[in-house]
């Protein structure tokens, strides 16, 4: 009897640590807006679907030419203020399909699941 109980609590001990290790939406959200503020493209495709990496490029080229032209974006203040927003928003899941909704009348934030693992997506 304690080998099955040893053997069924290993089992559930598994499962649970398998389901910890993939990311939350708001968690892939945020380090994908941490590496486009950093202009890390590579960085920001590990946390986008294939379809997004073009926008990840522009992105990241919008960002290092406001750099290159000296602008002050706030980068640190910005990126805070939208890592906040993430923070505490509202996430509706609905199968493989996450929506993140940060501010009223902001389009959502759209995540979908890839071999098990949430990635942002742009929708068409």
């Amino acid at each position: 009897m304690k080998k099955a109980f040893s053997l069924v609590f290993m089992f559930l001990a598994f499962a649970l640590l398998m389901v910890g290790c993939s990311d939350s939406p708001k968690t892939v959200a945020k380090k994908y807006v941490q590496a486009l503020s950093n202009g890390d493209v590579e960085e920001a495709n590990k946390y986008s679907t294939s379809r997004t990496h073009a926008l990840n490029g522009f992105a990241a080229s919008m960002i290092n030419l406001g750099d290159n032209l000296g602008e002050d974006t706030s980068k640190s203040s910005d990126l805070k203020e939208g890592l906040e927003e993430i923070e505490n928003a509202r996430v509706e899941i609905d199968g493989d399909v996450a929506k993140i909704y940060s501010k009223e009348g902001k389009d959502p934030m759209i995540l979908k699941k890839v071999n098990g693992d949430w990635k942002v997506d742009i929708e068409k």
